[in-house]
């Protein structure tokens, strides 16, 4: 009787990888949304921003673990908020959105862009935009492939 499926060896490794690859720990954050698309940094009724996400954690252990939000305009800016408890029982793939609230963005200096935004591929910024990116870590500190927002006007008054 011949097996079902044979696997040429040269195509083992292959095989190797792409199971590991599937496997990844590190979750990943893609943005879906982001309101409002104008910020007033000098009115703290207009400086707050919402980035709506997908992510993608091949272990299921991201809640509890954090998402650094980093503020493109500076290498010096960067928040981190909690991520609440998402699964039950890591060890689990999971998939779905987590809404992130960044409030009280203020008008701030420019300094050299964050290594995370440039590896992302924000260019340099136009005078009164921002760029946020994300980047989600989970419990046990695997970080993985960001996302950033398209450029965000700053309105001045």
């Amino acid at each position: 009787m011949k097996p079902a499926i044979s696997i040429v060896p040269w195509f083992a490794p292959w095989l190797a990888l792409f199971a590991a690859c599937a496997d990844d720990p590190a979750p990943n954050a893609t943005i879906k949304s982001v309101t409002p698309d104008q910020l007033m940094p000098t009115d703290d009724a207009q400086d707050d921003l919402t980035i709506q996400l997908r992510y993608d954690d091949g272990d299921g252990d991201l809640g509890g673990g954090v998402a650094d939000v980093y503020d493109c305009r500076s290498q010096d800016v960067m928040i981190e908020l909690p991520i609440p408890s998402i699964a039950a029982d890591a060890g689990l793939h999971i998939t779905g959105t987590l809404e992130l609230h960044v409030n009280d963005i203020g008008a701030i200096t420019s300094t050299a862009m964050p290594q995370v935004c440039a590896d992302l591929g924000v260019k340099a910024l136009a005078a009164n935009t921002a760029v946020f990116c994300v980047v989600l870590a989970d419990m046990a500190g695997h970080r993985g492939g960001g996302d950033c927002t398209q450029p965000i006007t700053l309105a001045q008054p």
